[in-house]
């Protein structure tokens, strides 16, 4: 009986030992990052579309250029509606007040957020002066329209959050999960942020303080800017000039 007995003690010490030296790989070779891809796309008469937001009145999407200094106003299937004339430079990101009467834009090289009617006039303009270098500075915009406090992006060296509230900074964030950041866009409906990200080709769920919910990967580069409607991701890619829809994931 004693010999029966060691003799399946033998046997079973291997295999658990075995099933012990899995975990580690398992810990150390986490799942790949899924990729999602567009469920459409649409060509935008729109040079180097930089910037999106949605237009809830109108049910439309608003879009800037950092080659133009105008506002354009396109359809959900990348129609140009209309084209508002305004005084912008270089302008990365957008956003709009709830009413959406005020247009809000960021002005890379300026570091300037900048507030426009939908006329196009220049109501005002504040300082965002974080980053070290023109070129990665302002990147992106957007609005917790129940707060109504802004929300800025800085592209890198820094890559970083800036949170706003009656323009006074009020929170910032460093962001390094990614190589750099083009835009930001916050849901209201799960209280969170969307990033997207040109280098990493990545789009971003963040938490309002801004650790990492979830990223997924993209099948291109230059996506510039982010928009949710309902269950869909509107993404405008500045080298092609294209707008890309995706399903948004769960």
């Amino acid at each position: 009986m004693c010999y029966k007995y060691l003799l399946s003690v033998l046997i079973i010490i291997p295999f658990v030992l075995g099933c012990s030296r899995d975990n580690p790989e398992s810990i150390t070779n986490p799942p790949s990052i899924q990729k999602i891809y567009p469920i459409n796309e649409y060509l935008l008469d729109i040079p180097e579309p930089s910037g999106i937001a949605y237009n809830s009145i109108n049910n439309s999407l608003m879009v800037v250029s950092d080659g133009r200094p105008d506002i354009y106003e396109v359809s959900l299937v990348g129609v140009t509606l209309n084209t508002i004339i305004a005084s912008g430079s270089d302008m990365e990101g957008i956003t709009l007040s709830r009413n959406c009467d005020t247009i809000y834009v960021v002005e890379e090289k300026k570091k300037l957020v900048t507030s426009f009617n939908l006329s196009g006039s220049k109501l005002a303009s504040f300082s965002a002066d974080v980053a070290n270098n023109d070129n990665s500075a302002l990147e992106g915009i957007t609005i917790n329209k129940t707060s109504n406090s802004l929300f800025v992006i800085n592209e890198k060296d820094p890559k970083m959050i800036l949170g706003y509230n009656n323009l006074l900074e009020i929170w910032r964030k460093t962001i390094d999960y990614t190589s750099d950041i083009s835009d930001i866009y916050y849901e209201e409906s799960s209280n969170c942020f969307w990033l997207i990200s040109d280098e990493s080709q990545k789009i971003l769920k963040l938490s309002l303080t801004g650790e990492l919910i979830k990223e997924w990967e993209i099948p291109f580069t230059k996506g510039e800017g982010i928009a949710i409607v309902s269950d869909k991701i509107y993404v405008v890619n500045d080298s092609d000039g294209k707008l890309y829809v995706f399903q948004k994931p769960s």
